[in-house]
């Protein structure tokens, strides 16, 4: 994980303090941008792909 990424720094300010929170909070926001504008199966497609890594 690139802890200078964006979306590090905007889980740490928003979870100060609470690690574990942090790293649920930027595995969210990494599917989020991932996914940003897929259609509902595509996004489906792409949790299946992922689930089998």
């Amino acid at each position: 994980m690139e802890k200078s990424d964006n979306l590090w720094e905007k889980a740490v300010k928003d979870f100060p303090g609470d690690p574990a929170l942090q790293e649920v909070h930027y595995a969210r926001l990494k599917i989020h941008e991932a996914t940003q504008g897929m259609t509902d199966d595509e996004f489906i497609e792409y949790i299946r792909m992922q689930s089998t890594k």
